[in-house]
């Protein structure tokens, strides 16, 4: 009776998991719900309170990342793995308390029961493995005649691995496809790293640049902001707090631009930043690693190259963008070269570094400043100013408020150092205030990003510029940065291309899935 109460509630929980995922499986479904219980409590005490409590914690993180995104896709398990314990722990701070306590109940309650209902019992061991392993070998062998026709060695270099541990989780429910995918992620991370995202030469410049001068701006800053909603800048119009004063008194006194009607064209980092600082798009990603970049681009035309980030790059989550900083004459990020920079992952400490490279003597410099911004946990990303500045708003509106103050002292310490500098100010991606971003059904607040521009070379030269390359629905895009930054090095681009890309609106979607951005894809309407 006790065991098939526990057994009642893997079932509810994994049911729940296994909805919220694309694959079907029910004939895989109903031999673990039946076959699991039988083979915990069937390995002696030890053994069933160690498996059915890990198997529980399991569970119970699963369905809590399942209830929270809706639906669990691919990549917001690459998200999970690519978390750091910083992160990790500040993600967990988001979680609730009455959670914790359930989840505490819950881990006491089944550990004290297989405690007690454990038994050694190897005949039924043996029942209850035969089904699962034929179940196991069914799967392998799917996965494995899907694989075969494109195992060649360009294509292995291209990520098989992910589409294998995608195929796989497919075939399996719930939780063991989720674990089975980490598992097989996790297993090949460091040689996914060093195959596809070797830091090499490219020497295929990408067709649409079709002539090159010398550079128009000598001094090009571009902040890449995180999870940074424009609606909750009052630069845009917020009124529930005065979250920009900086930006607004800015714009107020011409010294800078804000487009409206701007999205990104993915919901994640990892698909975001390589649009921008590479020829990438939601149709060819294989651009990334295919043609330079447009860091290598700068190089090429005299340009000295500096990447300053309070995000990682490493891991299978962060690698794409980690691999792009790492082409930079100089590149200190919180997990690399930061021994001497001491960047960690709070924005305050991009600043010493900043300060130390402004004074660089080149004559043409690129800096990318790569931020935390209002990534969650929002408390941990504001400091003591931003609460007294907003004593009555929550903890997201202060971030803005930090991300803000933030622009302030870039754009002081430029002027003092530079002179003659342009900066652009963009997010990779918006928020649904929260509860996160990368939300399969998460809607818009998740592409919608604010846009601003300061000009040295005369207030209306890149503003107008942006508001020319305006997509046909009437949004600038993500997308167009990359040729804001090729005109300012010195690069001629096709009219013809760039008109191309107007004709459409694409997002890359968290489930890797091309949409036009009028069509999200919503629980009601999945496509």
């Amino acid at each position: 009776m006790l065991i098939s109460i526990i057994s009642i509630i893997y079932f509810v929980i994994e049911l729940y998991i296994a909805q919220h995922t694309y694959g079907r499986h029910p004939r895989n479904f109903t031999i673990l719900m039946i076959s699991l219980p039988v083979l915990f409590f069937s390995c002696g005490r030890v053994g069933s309170l160690l498996l059915n409590t890990i198997f529980l914690v399991i569970l119970l993180i699963d369905g809590y990342v399942t209830y929270t995104c809706k639906l669990v896709v691919d990549s917001t398990l690459d998200a999970i793995i690519g978390t750091n314990p910083h992160e990790a722990a500040s993600m967990l701070g988001m979680v609730h308390w009455p959670a914790y306590i359930v989840a505490f109940l819950l881990f006491c309650g089944v550990a004290t029961l297989s405690w007690r209902l454990g038994r050694w019992n190897g005949r039924m061991i043996m029942i209850a493995l035969i089904p699962l392993l034929l179940s196991g070998f069914h799967d392998i062998w799917k996965v494995y005649s899907n694989i075969k026709p494109f195992m060649t060695t360009t294509w292995s270099d291209r990520g098989y691995r992910e589409w294998m541990a995608s195929i796989l989780r497919n075939n399996a429910p719930g939780v063991m496809g989720d674990i089975a995918y980490i598992g097989v992620i996790i297993s090949e991370q460091t040689g996914i790293a060093d195959r596809r995202y070797r830091v090499i030469p490219h020497t295929m410049t990408d067709p649409q640049v079709i002539g090159r001068h010398a550079g128009r701006v000598h001094n090009i800053i571009f902040v890449m902001g995180e999870s940074s909603l424009a609606t909750h800048y009052s630069v845009y119009g917020y009124k529930e707090q005065d979250t920009t004063p900086n930006l607004q008194n800015m714009t107020t006194t011409k010294q800078l631009c804000t487009l409206s009607n701007v999205h990104s064209n993915a919901n994640m980092t990892r698909n975001s930043v390589p649009m921008t600082f590479s020829f990438q798009t939601p149709e060819n990603r294989g651009a990334l690693v295919d043609e330079k970049n447009i860091i290598e681009m700068a190089h090429d035309n005299g340009y000295k190259t500096f990447w300053i980030s309070s995000q990682e790059g490493t891991g299978v989550y962060a690698r794409p963008f980690g691999y792009l900083s790492e082409y930079s004459d100089y590149t200190t990020r919180s997990d690399y070269n930061n021994q001497t920079s001491g960047v960690n992952w709070t924005d305050e400490s991009l600043i010493p570094a900043l300060a130390d490279k402004l004074q660089d003597p080149a004559e043409y410099k690129l800096y990318v400043i790569h931020i935390m911004g209002s990534h969650g946990r929002y408390e941990d990303k504001i400091i003591r100013s931003d609460v007294e500045a907003l004593p009555n708003a929550d903890a997201y509106d202060q971030s803005i408020h930090h991300t803000d103050s933030l622009l302030q002292r870039i754009m002081a310490m430029a002027a003092a150092d530079l002179g003659d500098y342009t900066l652009l100010y963009t997010s990779d991606h918006g928020e649904v205030v929260g509860v996160g971003h990368a939300l399969q059904y998460g809607g818009y607040d998740q592409y919608i990003v604010p846009m601003i521009i300061h000009d040295s070379n005369g207030r209306g030269t890149y503003c107008d510029m942006a508001e020319h390359m305006r997509n046909q629905d009437g949004y600038y895009t993500s997308i167009m940065n990359k040729y804001l930054l090729l005109n300012m090095l010195g690069y001629d681009i096709d009219p013809a291309a760039i008109k191309s890309v107007q004709s459409t609106d694409h997002i890359l979607h968290s489930d890797a899935k091309i949409y036009d951005y009028s069509k999200l894809p919503t629980a009601q309407h999945p496509h």
